[in-house]
C-alpha cells in the first residue's frame, strides 16, 4: 500500500494543465484556458494505469480541474475550482478522495477575505493562514501552465501550496530542450525539473512549446523504481 501512496504523490505533482494545440500557426492568438479532456498511460514497475484529466468551465470566471486514476483494486480522485481574471489563478476549494482508506482524504475551502484556508481531514480539521498567490496540488498546475505562456519562467520559480494544513515550496526550472516522439511525430519539448523544498524527490516534466506548454512526459524515480506518464494523443480532446 506505501508504494500505491507513493504513486498518487507523483500524480498529484507531476501533471500540469495545459493540453491546448496551438492556434499560432492559424493566425489566432491562443486561448488562455480552454475546456479539454486528456488521458495518460502510467508505467510503475510492473503495474500500469490510465489517468484521465478534464478542465471545464462552471461559471463566467470559475473552472475545474478534475483527475482520476485507477491500479488495480486503488483509484484516486481529486478536484479543484478556481477563478482565473484573465492572468493569474486563484483557487475556491480543493478535494481529494482516495479508495480504499480515508487516511489521505482532505478538503481545502479558501477564505481570501480572512486569508485563511480550513482543511477537512479524516482526524478532524485544521486552519492555516493564505498568503496571496497561494496554491493547492492541482490549482498550482493551473498557474504554473499560464506562467509558461506568459515566458515567467526564464528563471526558476518557487511556488507557495498549502496541504493537510502544512504549507510547502515547490520550486521549478526549465534544464533544456529535447526532441521527443509522439505517436508518429518527433516533437521540440523543454524539459522541467520540479522539487520540493527539504526533500530530495525530483519529477522531470517535458512539455512541448508548439502545442502550448502541453505535457507530453513525465518521470520520477521511487525508491529505485521510475515512474513514467506519457499522453496517448489519440485521447485529447479540445472545447466544451
Amino acid at each position: 500500500m506505501a508504494k500505491h501512496f507513493r504513486l498518487q504523490a507523483f500524480l498529484l505533482t507531476a501533471l500540469l494543465a495545459s493540453a491546448f494545440p496551438s492556434q499560432a500557426l492559424l493566425g489566432e492568438p491562443a486561448p488562455l484556458l480552454t475546456p479539454y479532456s486528456a488521458t495518460y498511460h502510467l508505467v510503475k514497475g510492473g503495474l500500469a494505469a490510465e489517468v484521465e484529466r478534464h478542465l471545464e468551465r462552471s461559471g463566467e470566471s470559475r473552472w475545474q480541474l478534475h483527475d482520476s486514476a485507477r491500479i488495480l483494486f486503488f483509484s484516486l480522485e481529486e478536484t479543484a475550482v478556481v477563478d482565473f481574471d484573465g492572468e493569474n489563478i486563484q483557487p475556491v476549494k480543493y478535494r481529494y478522495r482516495q479508495n480504499p482508506g480515508k487516511s489521505k482524504d482532505q478538503t481545502i475551502r479558501y477564505n481570501w477575505k480572512k486569508k485563511q484556508a480550513t482543511f477537512d481531514l479524516d482526524d478532524g480539521q485544521r486552519r492555516a493562514e493564505l498568503e496571496p498567490d497561494t496554491f493547492d496540488k492541482l490549482s498550482y498546475q493551473l498557474q504554473l501552465r499560464l506562467d509558461l505562456l506568459a515566458g515567467r519562467l526564464q528563471q526558476p520559480r518557487t511556488y507557495k501550496l498549502v496541504d493537510r494544513g502544512r504549507h510547502k515550496q515547490y520550486r521549478v526550472e526549465k534544464v533544456g530542450e529535447e526532441i521527443l516522439t509522439l505517436g508518429q511525430r518527433q516533437m521540440q519539448t523543454v524539459k522541467l525539473r520540479q522539487t520540493r523544498e527539504g526533500k530530495d524527490r525530483e519529477t522531470f516534466i517535458w512539455v512541448a512549446p508548439d502545442l502550448d506548454y502541453l505535457i507530453i512526459k513525465m518521470e520520477q524515480d521511487d525508491d529505485d523504481e521510475r515512474i513514467e506518464m506519457q499522453l496517448k494523443p489519440e485521447s485529447l480532446k479540445i472545447g466544451s
